[in-house]
């Protein structure tokens, strides 16, 4: 039975990636990525990076070719993740960039680069692939429906101007299904708001 459903808020790619500080729970750095096909808010890249410390880049910044767009993916979906729960992303600075991927079904890197600073994501090793369907993904006071396929990785770096972020990807098992701190998040669309 076909089921339609508006408005679309959102249709691209969403990766994520945590690196803890090795031996803790304590998160050394934390990064959305967003690659926009299509939106009402128009087409792009937004790359959410917050870092407990960098020399070079501080605690991080959202790196965007559209920044009207970074600002509503940041403000209506970002800062909800659970794993943004604990970072101020508010405090972040938004800055140009020009933003590119490329995925080879074994490695998916995103570089945004500005006159001062080349920042790189890597995810490495897909463990599956899995489609995730949450109705009513809370966002503070409105909810989004969510479908998305996401790839559990077993890898995930970041560097800064060609310096390593220090921290460790995540990777829980069980009866061979995976979950990862390192994710992809392909064919992902988000549809509302819809009033809590």
């Amino acid at each position: 039975m076909t089921e339609v459903k508006r408005p679309v808020f959102f249709c691209g790619e969403n990766p994520g990636l945590t690196l803890y500080t090795p031996g803790t729970e304590q998160a050394a750095a934390v990064v959305s990525y967003w690659l926009c096909t299509d939106s009402p808010h128009g087409i792009g890249h937004a790359l959410v990076l917050w870092l407990a410390e960098s020399a070079q880049l501080g605690h991080g910044g959202i790196f965007t070719d559209n920044r009207s767009l970074a600002e509503v993916l940041v403000m209506e979906l970002t800062r909800h993740f659970p794993e943004f729960q604990n970072v101020p992303v508010g405090e972040l600075a938004y800055i140009d960039a020009r933003c590119a991927h490329v995925y080879d079904g074994e490695r998916y890197t995103v570089t945004c680069q500005t006159a001062e600073t080349k920042v790189e994501i890597e995810w490495r090793n897909p463990l599956e692939r899995k489609q995730i369907l949450w109705p009513n993904f809370p966002a503070g006071e409105q909810t989004f429906d969510l479908n998305t396929a996401i790839c559990p990785c077993r890898f995930g770096h970041i560097r800064v101007n060609e310096e390593e972020i220090t921290g460790e990807v995540v990777v829980q098992s069980e009866d061979g299904k995976f979950s990862s701190s390192a994710f992809l998040a392909f064919a992902e669309t988000w549809i509302g708001p819809i009033q809590v």
